[in-house]
């Protein structure tokens, strides 16, 4: 009960994007769905932006732009942050001082550049932002800006290391780089094949991660790795990897206290989803376009990472991967009949839902209510 009642803005905003997707294969919505996508664009990134006092990202990002100081000594020796982000934040604090006049700009560039994206290769660009929605801007973008921007642009960068345009995936990988270090992980796309991975295999290689994951031989060497280079070198990223390793799963299971509900939940809910494509590519085996299976590749290696690294830290990084499933959900959406989008709209209207509850309530005190730049309310 007190979800419905300090969570109604995420609801409501929640009930208008599912209604949106669900109406859009009708040929009205069909026609507009640029219009729509577009409004939508704009309402989640004012929603983002004038925010106040929400998210677990407010307090240590607001401080970085309420002191940081306009000369290049501070700014190249701020530790805590990507000089990118810093440099983003030191270039709007010369014109304001308002951190409100910040965040809408930062997360107009965010959501703007994956609009672009979207319009570009999702042929359901309301599906595609109601599922961004629901599984990503409330627990990525109001966790951390600047990851979320990280993962936008290598999102970009995807593409075009399909497209063959290495320098522009080069570009958007340093990009990724300069806001979130963490970006690195997407250099292994130079090993994901750009022709659809078999079914067999894709399952052999769920299967060989998830025990793994069980087992927690990732971490162990993860852990055993970080501790050697550590004594050789010294850089943030090395003394990273020790911190989160000797942190292990504490930042991820606060909400289910269990590596193994954790795992469970993880398998049941990113299942749906591998149900669904099975399903499309059994009945379209050679319909299916090389774009279409390139990011289903992607999506497999993400599921497959988040499997392996169940209950520790670097499992976050797998997000730069999955974010791939709001533009492949619509592209594999677009190959069912009209008959089963109805069911599937429905069923991923109810995941939708419960992917936001799940994002709330990790830190519900610092989430609910959401309270605006225009609210007197303070938390």
């Amino acid at each position: 009960m007190a979800f419905l009642i300090d969570g109604k803005i995420y609801i409501i905003l929640f009930t208008l994007l599912f209604l949106i997707a669900f109406l859009e294969p009708t040929e009205e919505i069909q026609r507009s769905r640029k219009i729509f996508a577009y409004i939508t664009m704009w309402i989640m990134s004012l929603f983002i932006g004038l925010r106040w006092q929400t998210g677990t990202d407010w307090l240590s990002y607001k401080d970085l732009f309420d002191n940081i100081q306009l000369n290049w000594n501070f700014l190249l020796n701020v530790y805590h942050f990507d000089i990118g982000y810093v440099f983003i934040n030191a270039l709007i604090r010369m014109l304001t001082e308002n951190y409100t006049v910040f965040l809408v700009i930062n997360s107009f560039i965010t959501i703007y550049v994956l609009y672009r994206l979207i319009i570009k290769l999702s042929p359901y660009p309301n599906l595609s932002l109601f599922m961004f929605y629901s599984a990503y801007m409330l627990a990525q973008f109001m966790g951390s800006n600047r990851r979320m921007m990280a993962m936008v642009f290598l999102l970009w960068g995807f593409y075009y290391f399909y497209e063959n345009k290495k320098k522009l995936y080069i570009f958007f990988l340093i990009l990724a780089f300069l806001f979130h270090r963490s970006s690195i992980i997407g250099l292994l796309v130079l090993f994901i094949p750009k022709e659809l991975i078999s079914t067999r295999r894709i399952v052999l290689i769920l299967v060989l991660c998830f025990i793994l994951g069980i087992f927690q031989i990732p971490f162990k060497l993860i852990e055993g790795f970080g501790i050697l280079i550590s004594k050789v070198i010294k850089h943030p990223i090395v003394e990273a990897i020790v911190y989160y390793s000797k942190t292990n799963d504490a930042h991820l299971t606060s909400s289910t206290g269990s590596i193994i509900i954790q795992t469970i939940l993880a398998v049941a809910k990113k299942g749906i989803f591998l149900v669904f494509y099975f399903g499309v590519l059994y009945s379209n085996r050679f319909k299916i376009d090389k774009l279409t299976g390139y990011m289903l590749n992607i999506y497999v290696i993400g599921f497959a990472g988040y499997l392996m690294f169940i209950g520790i830290f670097f499992q976050m990084l797998t997000a730069y991967f999955l974010l791939m499933e709001i533009i492949l959900l619509a592209r594999m959406y677009k190959y069912i009949s009209n008959n089963n989008k109805i069911l599937f709209l429905e069923s991923m209207g109810i995941y939708g839902f419960v992917q936001m509850v799940s994002a709330l309530n990790v830190y519900p005190h610092l989430y609910l209510p959401y309270i605006s730049c225009f609210s007197s309310v303070s938390r």
